[in-house]
């Protein structure tokens, strides 16, 4: 399986910036609620998840057009620097919330023994983080005035894959976990909260 997590993020990274609108396949997105295969079942990390939905949806907004735009020549300058602002703004917000969402879901591996039976996994979860966190990173690298457009569908890919891929695989899995050992006698008050 660890493969499989890895093939995931390298095809986010690996995919050019289209001009078809990414959230195609995502219609739930613009709902603002996870699909019913993507809910935990963890309050904490479910809220947390939303709040990703959340930043998908400020993205889409950042642009004018951001689908079908393919660079911000024809932006005037003012727009230009509006729309570069607006994306900053939100990828340093986003890099501080996936480093505490990834921090806090490593040191649950760490504390429960899902780490111990299942390492291969664990590992697998914690890689993903990185390249998730490093794509963002990437997404930062590479700005431009002239291509904010084609990063906005950059990070709207990675976001949208990353809530269909990574919580589908790796977040359900471990809320399982944890449900399962804050069950078990005495092992609730030794998992840290989420």
């Amino acid at each position: 399986m660890p493969g499989e997590v890895t093939q995931s993020t390298e095809v986010v990274a690996a995919q050019p910036a289209v001009a078809a609108a990414p959230q195609e396949g995502f219609s739930w997105v613009k709902g603002g609620e996870l699909p019913p295969e993507l809910i935990t079942g963890h309050k904490s990390i479910d809220a947390e998840h939303r709040m990703l939905l959340s930043c998908i949806t400020s993205l889409r907004k950042v642009c004018i057009d951001y689908a079908n735009i393919h660079d911000c020549g024809n932006c005037d300058r003012a727009r230009r620097v509006f729309c570069e602002n607006e994306l900053v703004a939100m990828l340093g917000d986003l890099f501080a919330f996936i480093l505490d969402h990834f921090k806090t879901e490593e040191e649950i591996m760490r504390h429960s023994l899902f780490q111990i039976i299942d390492r291969d996994v664990c590992e697998a979860h914690m890689e993903d983080h990185a390249a998730i966190s490093g794509k963002v990173l990437e997404i930062v690298a590479s700005l431009d005035p002239m291509n904010t457009v084609s990063r906005i569908r950059d990070l709207d890919i990675l976001l949208s894959r990353w809530i269909v891929h990574h919580i589908g695989l790796h977040d359900v899995l471990l809320a399982r976990w944890v449900e399962r050992e804050g069950a078990a006698p005495g092992q609730a008050n030794k998992l840290p909260a989420w």
